[in-house]
């Protein structure tokens, strides 16, 4: 399944679902609100003929030179061990909370539900990580 077809598929989903998104200029990236969560959809070409779909939203913008850098990088191995399916990065600044999926092998509960888990992981920490914000 090639990065069009996935991005068909994901949106045909977000239709049936009545969710409400957006999708970038280029086509590759899908965006939803969820309370004050936003949620993105990105697709990758993955072992030349296989796509994967990453479901992430931003956590906390973190000044990477602030102690508060260095909390969320010892909080990251907690938060992994935390949360099944969702796991946790701190890259350029920003604490995200993803999940990854196969494409071709994609079906609708598991799109929803990662959407949700992704939305409410990163929706519940915002507030417990306030002192780490930049």
């Amino acid at each position: 399944m090639d990065v069009a077809s996935s991005v068909l598929k994901v949106t045909d989903i977000l239709v049936g679902e009545q969710l409400r998104h957006e999708i970038s200029a280029d086509g590759e990236t899908c965006r939803l609100r969820f309370d004050s969560v936003e949620v993105f959809i990105d697709f990758s070409v993955w072992q030349d003929d296989g796509v994967v779909i990453t479901v992430h939203s931003v956590v906390q913008d973190i000044d990477p030179e602030s102690p508060g850098a260095a909390q969320a990088l010892n909080l990251l191995n907690d938060l992994n061990r935390s949360y099944f399916f969702v796991k946790f990065v701190f890259r350029d600044g920003l604490l995200i909370a993803r999940r990854d999926l196969l494409g071709d092998t994609l079906s609708p509960a598991e799109l929803i539900s990662a959407l949700y888990e992704v939305s409410g992981a990163s929706n519940r920490l915002r507030g417990e990580l306030v002192g780490l914000a930049r």
